[in-house]
């Protein structure tokens, strides 16, 4: 998984930033849901879940396919860099192992018989 944290620089708040420019201004990327966490590009698959801590925007890249999270993260971090240059102090970006997901086993419920 690639997980970017932006950092914007004096008292700025980047969720808020990005939010806003989405909202308003962006014709290639749109929100997924409600919440305005899930955030998606027209010409990829899969999603970004962005999210903010204290100012800072933290976003996780979901690719459709495994091997394509590089042109998501391309261009998320293109549109941070031409939207918010000087708003920013820094963008990092983290390569998390991904985690196997444990298989939940059902109970099979247990049948009372009747006399």
């Amino acid at each position: 998984m690639i997980l970017i944290q932006v950092i914007p620089n004096k008292n700025n708040d980047a969720y808020k930033m990005l939010r806003d420019k989405v909202s308003h201004e962006a014709n290639t990327w749109s929100w997924g849901n409600k919440g305005k966490t899930k955030l998606i590009h027209v010409n990829t698959g899969g999603y970004i879940e962005v999210g903010s801590a204290e100012g800072i925007l933290v976003a996780r890249v979901f690719p459709k396919a495994n091997d394509s999270g590089f042109y998501l993260t391309e261009k998320f971090m293109g549109r941070l860099v031409a939207w918010f240059q000087s708003d920013l102090a820094a963008i990092n970006i983290q390569f998390i192992e991904d985690l196997p997901v444990k298989s939940v086993k059902r109970k099979t419920p247990v049948r009372i018989k009747k006399k």
